[in-house]
């Protein structure tokens, strides 16, 4: 078993260095815009209870994250005109940018905790969280590496690896595990997807594995939300009860849910409605069909991902589109295995719905990247996209 990415040209192309997008660029576009502008809505309804019992103003966070949306589909834009060549360029320029911001963290006068936890920086005048640049940038530094040094021996696996384990090792100390989960299966993924060889994984995955219940050893905290995980019931005030409220919202929702708006969970009920368990919402207010109809908008994100990254030009650009993707379904996967219940609960946001502006900002950007790739790729000798091209 190995990995490896195989690039696919039309034998008589040329590089298209024109403004259009693909069909498939410009479907992505209007499927993310489209994901953003439900997740405003959705925020909405999540949110307007608490942020009028809160703040006194029931579009509270509303109104942030629609600041953090202009301030997205800028940035999305920004990011699909630059040229491939400045991408290729930018990943020491991120990679330090993102280390830099992430020990920020832990400057008294800089980094901002909450539940325990030092995940956000105090700008003044907004909150960032770093880790949302990390993963992207992780992205960007694996991409440039591998498009020169294919890591297919154990030698020049320690590049990426190591990498990885910074980000990780800043990422535990603050602690946020639901983002080390992301990083070790985006380092896995695209090491794969890089050409790494089957038994080099084995002998990555061994001390993976054994880190886990290091790592639940070391914080009692983490194996009280293990035991949760197993039987939420048997502390449903206290670790079980987030997940029982989400069970609580889901069941309810039926097939056609309980219709928008009327959430009888978003009452305090479910903690952190609005952010890590806004699909809870979605599924008690549009049911089954809804929550499936949302699940399907993500599959099919995934795949226009995927469909640029096999289209790309060149090996870094197809494994940086790979890996913008794989950041945003991994991510999904977590949030919605977590509200369900299929993975011990832990705090990650749902790409494009849930409430948080550094989040919707970077994934925004991120598909910006995938757009320029697809904007200045070859195309068939003779295709103008909008007219033939398909």
């Amino acid at each position: 078993m190995k990995g490896g990415l195989i690039l696919k040209k039309p034998l008589l192309a040329i590089k298209d260095s024109a403004s259009k997008l693909s069909p498939v660029g410009v479907r992505l576009a209007v499927a993310v815009c489209g994901l953003a502008l439900f997740g405003l809505l959705m925020l909405y309804s999540a949110s307007s209870y608490s942020a009028e019992l809160r703040y006194g103003d029931a579009f509270y966070f509303v109104k942030k994250q629609a600041v953090a949306a202009f301030l997205a589909v800028v940035s999305m834009v920004a990011a699909s005109r630059l040229p491939t060549k400045w991408l290729r360029r930018a990943h020491w320029v991120l990679t330090v940018l993102a280390i830099l911001l992430m020990c920020l963290v832990f400057v008294p006068a800089l980094g901002m905790e909450s539940y325990g936890a030092r995940r956000w920086l105090n700008l003044g005048f907004i909150s960032l969280q770093p880790s949302e640049i990390g993963k992207f940038a992780y992205v960007f530094f694996v991409a440039a590496y591998a498009d020169k040094h294919k890591p297919d021996s154990f030698v020049r696996m320690l590049p990426p690896v190591g990498m990885g384990l910074v980000y990780c090792v800043l990422l535990l100390l603050e602690p946020n595990m639901s983002v080390t989960m992301i990083m070790v299966g985006l380092m896995l993924s695209m090491l794969f997807v890089a050409g790494a060889k089957g038994k080099q994984f084995l002998v990555l995955l061994v001390p993976l594995l054994v880190a886990v219940p290091v790592l639940i050893a070391l914080e009692p905290y983490r194996l009280q939300r293990l035991l949760a995980f197993v039987d939420p019931w048997a502390s449903p005030k206290g670790e079980g009860y987030q997940l029982i409220q989400s069970y609580y919202a889901l069941g309810s929702g039926g097939l056609f849910g309980v219709g928008f708006g009327n959430s009888r969970q978003k009452y305090l009920f479910l903690p952190f409605a609005e952010s890590d368990f806004i699909f809870s919402v979605i599924g008690e207010e549009l049911g089954l069909v809804g929550a499936l109809a949302v699940l399907a908008l993500i599959v099919y994100i995934a795949v226009l991902g995927l469909q640029i990254a096999s289209r790309a030009d060149s090996r870094f650009e197809a494994l940086l589109a790979y890996g913008v993707t794989a950041v945003f379904g991994l991510q999904s996967l977590l949030n919605v295995a977590v509200v369900t219940g299929c993975v011990p609960p832990t705090g990650v946001p749902l790409p494009f719905v849930s409430y948080g502006g550094s989040s919707l900002v970077c994934f925004m950007a991120a598909v910006g990247v995938l757009l320029s790739i697809d904007r200045h790729r070859y195309r068939p000798l003779g295709v103008e996209y909008g007219k033939a091209g398909r």
